[in-house]
């Protein structure tokens, strides 16, 4: 469920104050004259760089033939020396070797303590790592358990940390991994673990799958050595691309319970910031943002990363919830809005909350309004969630008076019919992880590929007068349905699609799309045709989709396969899911702004490759799922097609109700 509420609501402050890679064996526009074209990213910074350990497990069942040639040792330093090649020159590796010093078949004492960590992390050291890759033959244990507690150490206390753990068996050592892994990884450490079962069988898989869940990470399968290679190089890229949330490192204050802000609160002017919330109901994340131009209207969005949230409490009924206020200087309260995100429907969406602060009176109205004036507004933040800390990315905008206002078209009456997009040739495409590296596409059929519980994100253009139309038209490109599902039937996807500020655009209640065998219902949304009046929308008489469709720019699409049904016998499986984009429409009342050249680009930059040259995105044209170059965040250009951020489970905006028909 996904619920939002806005509205002019007046109160004072006080008043708002209440309120890990591891590889295992088994042992044994233009501003002026048109609408806004706001880029997708800048170029990222954070206070602490992000950490990635290589673990290569040199166990004696490493040795065993792997089905598609040599043995399993062989396939992974392959793909781990393949891993090396393509990291960024700046990413900060290091690798951990166990099972390589004694000999296997008991676990004793000495070889279940059998790890070293043969390089510190530092910046990546290609011919270093690959002679350390190659100096040593597989022989020993596989101490999973006690390897993961030395990577903590290994990465640190601060900023992201990553560590993929690849097993071809059980841990040999300890009878279960996962109770230490939950241990190490209790009170919200920023340590994300993704797993791989390299030829596993049913109970290995079940371990790694809930190591994977312990850790915030994602369970994946790879049956041979092309798999492997294939499921290390995606997540070893994405784990450098998450290790930045896009923006500039800031620090919030916390207020409590009728605290007054002080007077020197960290200002946000427009742009891209990250922070980092810690969760409490009765705390509150304080900035202050500066309206320099009376009646512009201010557009604040808080997203936190979708691996912060996590089941681990073991209560089905665990949520995450963000909340946003903004505040005018004499404590008005300009703007109120409340995201709820849970595990209900198998989905794991974007976590995200916007606010919207409109400045320039639809009609004529009282001159002292204090939401209209300028001067320094207090932006505060609420979480809620199991896990005590999470990063987030905070985007400001401020977006200047219009001077053809009585001329733009009247808000839109009614959200437009439903309308399914018939499937194309499709074009593959590499999803991004946010809304800040999300892959630019345009009308046509997208092919992507997802694992059940993963959400990827991408943009489109639509100005002003135009529609964006998106249908999921499901699994495609050989998809068979697993001939051994228990009374499993459905695969259930869905997608969301949002504005330039980060409003949700859609507004109707989300039902996934279910495709079953010889059956299908395809999921069509749409935003309502962009108009810059339909800000001032009544949601409770006008569609409740307008105000999110009242700025001309990049309107952001996501995508999600659901962990229910035929999900859960899918898990760590990839599938490629095909869909299609319309932009329906020509762009038509276009917004005068008021001067001002240039402030949205001011508000969100621009995308940079490594050669310093713009870019706005791009998308995979290649055939192949190694694809093109991308000009991702942090990393410069990296050439592989990268596979999914964890398990992003999900209770959707209004959509418990809407989406139970789906999962009975």
């Amino acid at each position: 469920m996904h619920l939002t509420t806005t509205g002019m609501i007046r109160g004072l402050l006080a008043g708002l104050l209440t309120g890990t890679v591891a590889l295992s064996g088994a042992g044994t526009a233009n501003a002026a004259t048109s609408t806004a074209h706001l880029p997708a990213a800048t170029e990222s910074s954070t206070d602490v760089p992000g950490k990635l350990l290589l673990m290569l497990d040199a166990s004696g069942s490493m040795n065993e033939a792997d089905p598609s040639g040599g043995t399993k040792m062989e396939a992974a330093k392959k793909a781990l020396i393949g891993v090396v090649d393509k990291l960024p020159q700046d990413t900060n590796v290091g690798l951990r070797v166990y099972g390589a010093t004694e000999e296997g078949g008991k676990p004793t004492k000495a070889a279940c303590a059998d790890t070293q960590l043969v390089a510190p992390i530092a910046p990546l050291d290609k011919p270093a790592l690959t002679k350390a890759i190659n100096d040593f033959e597989a022989k020993g244990e596989t101490p999973i358990a006690h390897s993961l507690t030395k990577a903590i150490d290994d990465l640190g206390d601060t900023g992201p940390r990553n560590v993929i753990l690849v097993s071809d068996g059980e841990e040999s050592c300890v009878p279960d991994p996962c109770p230490v892994v939950k241990k190490l990884t209790k009170g919200g450490v920023d340590l994300r673990i993704d797993t791989v079962g390299f030829g596993v069988k049913d109970p290995a898989r079940k371990q790694l799958r809930c190591i994977a869940d312990a850790g915030d990470g994602t369970y994946y399968d790879a049956k041979d050595a092309d798999e492997l290679t294939t499921r290390l190089n995606k997540l070893s890229q994405q784990a450098v691309r998450d290790f930045t949330f896009n923006g500039t490192p800031i620090t919030g204050i916390d207020l409590v319970e009728d605290e007054q802000p002080p007077a020197d609160l960290p200002k946000l002017t427009p742009g891209l910031y990250t922070d980092e919330l810690t969760a409490n109901k009765d705390t509150w994340r304080a900035y202050e943002v500066e309206r320099t131009t009376a009646e512009s209207t201010l557009h604040v969005a808080v997203t936190t990363k979708p691996s912060t949230y996590s089941n681990r409490a073991g209560d089905d009924n665990e949520q995450e919830k963000l909340e946003l206020n903004i505040l005018a200087p004499d404590g008005t309260t300009c703007a109120k809005e409340t995201t709820f995100e849970g595990p209900g429907n198998g989905f794991r969406p974007i976590v995200t909350v916007s606010g919207r602060v409109l400045g320039q009176p639809l009609e004529e109205g009282p001159d002292d309004d204090a939401c209209q004036a300028k001067g320094t507004f207090t932006v505060l933040v609420n979480r809620q969630a199991a896990q005590q800390e999470a990063s987030a990315e905070i985007q400001v905008i401020e977006e200047p008076p219009v001077t053809n206002l009585e001329a733009l078209p009247e808000i839109v009456d009614e959200h437009p019919d439903q309308k399914d997009l018939p499937e194309g040739e499709a074009k593959p495409v590499t999803g991004g992880l946010s809304f800040s590296d999300a892959a630019e596409i345009s009308s046509g059929t997208w092919v992507d590929t997802l694992v059940p519980g993963e959400t990827l994100l991408y943009r489109v253009k639509v100005e002003d007068g135009q529609i964006g139309r998106f249908t999921v038209n499901g699994p495609t490109q050989g998809f068979r349905f697993p001939a051994d599902a228990a009374n499993h039937e459905q695969v259930f996807i869905q997608g969301m699609v949002y504005s330039p500020d980060r409003q949700n655009a859609d507004g109707l209640t989300p039902v996934p799309g279910t495709f079953s065998r010889g059956d299908s219902d395809p999921q069509s949304i749409s935003t309502s045709q962009v108009r810059y009046k339909n800000r001032y929308a009544d949601t409770l008489g006008d569609p409740d989709s307008a105000p999110g469709s009242s700025m001309g720019g990049w309107y952001y699409y996501s995508l999600s396969v659901s962990t229910k049904d035929v999900g859960e016998d899918l898990t760590g499986q990839p599938i490629k899911v095909a869909f299609t984009v319309d932009v329906e429409g020509k762009p038509s009342g276009a917004v005068k702004y008021d001067g001002q050249d240039g402030w949205d680009s001011a508000a969100t930059g621009a995308q940079k490759d490594d050669s310093g040259s713009q870019e706005t995105g791009t998308s995979d044209t290649s055939k192949d799922e190694g694809g093109s170059p991308l000009p991702w965040i942090g990393g410069g250009l990296l050439t592989a097609v990268l596979m999914g951020l964890g398990v992003w489970f999900g209770l959707r905006r209004k959509g418990a109700q809407g989406s139970a028909r789906s999962q009975e």
